[in-house]
């Protein structure tokens, strides 16, 4: 007897900062103010991740909980973001911070400047 797959959902596209950026995890094209860039499977769960922990800084530990089940070290990801960083362009919407105390880095989005209407939300 042949047991049933789980139907997987179709994931759907992803936002941040009022659709600013976006990300289609099934052709993994991330749009940035209108522009389109081409990811990997790697960028893409970066970004995935990113955005789906929200505004703010997070711990690399806490990137790799969420995205990155497999990774044993967290510190494998520095690599990966650090290409996404590039990818997404100058400035860029990732931002790294160190944080001493911890000596730890921490990873988030954060919009480079205005939108590219000029205008910003009151």
């Amino acid at each position: 007897m042949e047991q049933e797959q789980p139907v997987d959902e179709a994931p759907v596209p992803l936002t941040a900062f009022d659709g600013r950026i976006a990300l289609d995890p099934v052709t993994r094209i991330a749009t940035v103010d209108g522009r389109e860039v081409q990811l990997t499977r790697q960028d893409t769960r970066a970004l995935r991740t990113l955005i789906e922990l929200g505004e703010g800084m997070h711990d690399l530990r806490d990137i790799r909980l969420h995205g990155w089940d497999g990774l044993s070290d967290h510190r494998e990801l520095r690599h990966p973001m650090a290409v996404l960083r590039a990818k997404l362009g100058e400035p860029s919407w990732v931002v790294r911070e160190r944080d001493r105390e911890r000596e730890r880095d921490r990873y988030g989005l954060r919009p480079p400047g205005p939108p590219p209407s000029g205008k910003l939300r009151a």
